[in-house]
């Protein structure tokens, strides 16, 4: 879970933390108080661009740190590398920091990383639904993917995907044969100068990863040197340095021991972080020795950098990918040279890739057929706890029609073979009973687009294993009795889990089991945001405040009290 934000000089937000709890912790304030600048923070440290208008007036840089604890911490950390903290770690920094000068740095306990791999870390430990994600709905994707993530179908697909795509493959060598020896010829050359184009790149696994690393330093280097020269010179070498004082007081402490066991104890404490400080001191001098300023190199790193993104676009792939691309390249020159004149054999291979693509299709079809009715039903049964009971949601599966350029082997039964599989994946929706149900995109107001898109989160949080939901203004076009039932619906989602809300409704903010609030305040001609956690007493002035506006009357306080009270009948 997500146990506490930092965060420095970010907009409105002078020096703010927070500490979250399991279970429902709402986040209330007036508008313009900083809740919005809240959200970019947690964006930011979720693996989120940032941008240096964000930085405060005044200030060099913004820095956001959010430390993550529970046993989710262990999964996210694999595959950060060798020297990763321990694969039983229970706590996990992570750290942002967005400069002036434009750049963007992201630590994972201290380790430089990219924000493509914060993302894939952060996306383990927390799920965020944004103020508009309920648009996304709206997606023609947005069915076929949370079919497939609820269904547990996602490496079924990643299959079709890879067999559709070996297909066409064989397809285009095939129709090469077919074209005689100058579709032979065109073909070859054309693989032929794309290999080799991968070749002179040469890319490796985690090139990038290091590359982008060696960069930060190069450009960083001044402060770097400076910095780690300096750190020496406190610990080790310098007039009144940290090792001296250390032991000094070390031996002073020793020798009161007899009167003072309790100095005694200090003083082996003392002892013992010495060996720290003294391979802090030492590492730090070699660190500060190693690094240089070297324009010419960092101009050579920015350039291979350059090259593998090129190469990245270009072959529709990822940087980490490009080697794996080169090797099918290679294979399908070698295939293309063994196949010969004669494409009988080649046809063969087509049929043998089309059975097995379309073995994958037909799997992929019916694990969507039986997962669409179990996740309809559950999504419906979370509407109707939206006070939406007579509504339906249901998941549609329609067969994709094979065109008149579509090849023989693609299409079968009025079906067309494609990456995807072969169906649309769609969302209907029912609003009322008795209604037949028709495309989402079509019928569905804002207000029952946010409640759905709630049901879809609590629905396939059972087989999510986030240990953190974040949801930012869920009530979008909701209030009175319905924001009752959506504040109850984050109250069951947060259990066994913590979810992270804000919201402007006193509804579902008397449903939480913590209470936050940002306020602004303006002190010598600045505005600062700050955050503070609520006592019971002031749950219920808030709510008052949230209920009245700005002037608090006793009513609005009788009723924020009874709607408090309401608020943990669970």
């Amino acid at each position: 879970m997500l146990a506490d934000l930092r965060i420095r000089s970010l907009a409105v937000i002078e020096d703010l933390e927070i500490g979250f709890e399991p279970g429902l912790n709402v986040i209330t304030g007036e508008t313009g108080a900083g809740k919005t600048m809240l959200m970019r923070a947690l964006a930011l440290v979720l693996g989120g661009r940032g941008d240096v208008e964000l930085v405060r007036d005044g200030e060099g840089e913004a820095e956001i740190e959010a430390l993550f604890a529970g046993p989710a911490v262990a999964p996210a950390l694999a595959g950060l590398g060798d020297d990763a903290p321990a694969r039983d770690a229970a706590e996990m920094t992570i750290r942002r920091v967005i400069s002036t000068r434009g750049r963007q740095r992201a630590f994972v306990d201290d380790r430089l990383v990219t924000a493509t791999r914060l993302a894939e870390i952060a996306e383990r430990l927390v799920q965020v639904y944004g103020q508009h994600e309920h648009q996304t709905l709206l997606r023609p994707e947005s069915a076929r993917a949370h079919l497939d993530a609820a269904g547990n179908l996602d490496e079924l697909a990643a299959t079709m995907a890879a067999r559709h795509r070996a297909l066409v493959e064989l397809d285009a060598r095939l129709a090469a044969q077919r074209a005689g020896s100058d579709g032979l010829a065109a073909r070859r050359e054309l693989l032929t100068f794309q290999a080799q184009e991968l070749v002179r790149a040469a890319p490796r696994a985690g090139e990038m990863e290091e590359l982008e690393r060696e960069r930060e330093v190069l450009r960083h280097a001044e402060r770097l040197r400076d910095a780690a020269a300096e750190a020496e010179t406190l610990l080790y070498s310098g007039d009144g340095a940290v090792l001296d004082v250390v032991t000094r007081t070390a031996e002073r402490m020793h020798g009161l021991a007899a009167l003072d066991p309790e100095l005694g104890a200090i003083a082996r404490l003392l002892d013992d972080a010495r060996p720290a400080l003294e391979d802090a001191a030492l590492r730090a001098g070699a660190r500060a020795r190693a690094i240089t300023a070297d324009p010419e190199r960092l101009e050579q790193v920015e350039e291979r950098i350059a090259l593998l993104q090129r190469l990245a676009r270009k072959y529709g792939c990822s940087v980490a990918e490009l080697a794996g691309r080169r090797v099918e390249l290679e294979r399908a020159l070698a295939d293309l040279a063994a196949d010969g004149a004669d494409p009988a054999e080649l046809e063969v291979r087509v049929a043998t890739a089309a059975a097995e693509a379309w073995t994958a299709a037909d799997a992929l079809t019916k694990g969507r057929a039986h997962a669409a009715p179990l996740l309809g039903a559950r999504i419906t049964a979370g509407l109707a706890e939206l006070a939406l009971g007579n509504a339906r949601l249901t998941i549609a599966l329609e067969p994709q029609a094979p065109g008149a350029t579509t090849p023989a082997h693609h299409g079968r039964d009025g079906r067309a073979l494609t990456a995807l599989g072969t169906e649309r994946v769609t969302w209907l929706f029912a609003p009322n009973a008795g209604e037949a149900p028709r495309p989402l995109a079509k019928i569905a107001s804002g207000g029952e687009l946010s409640r759905i898109m709630l049901a879809i989160k609590a629905a396939t949080a059972v087989t999510a294993d986030v240990p953190t939901l974040l949801f930012d203004e869920v009530d979008a076009g909701i209030g009175g009795a319905v924001a009752e039932t959506v504040g109850r619906k984050l109250a069951a989602l947060a259990a066994g889990r913590q979810v992270i809300c804000i919201t402007h409704l006193p509804q579902i903010a008397a449903c939480a089991d913590h209470h936050f609030v940002v306020r602004k305040r303006t002190a010598k001609g600045r505005t600062r945001s700050s955050a503070e956690r609520l006592s019971d007493a002031e749950r219920v002035e808030e709510l008052a405040r949230m209920l009245a506006g700005i002037t608090v009357t006793k009513e609005a306080r009788r009723h924020a009290a009874e709607l408090r009270r309401l608020g943990r009948v669970r």
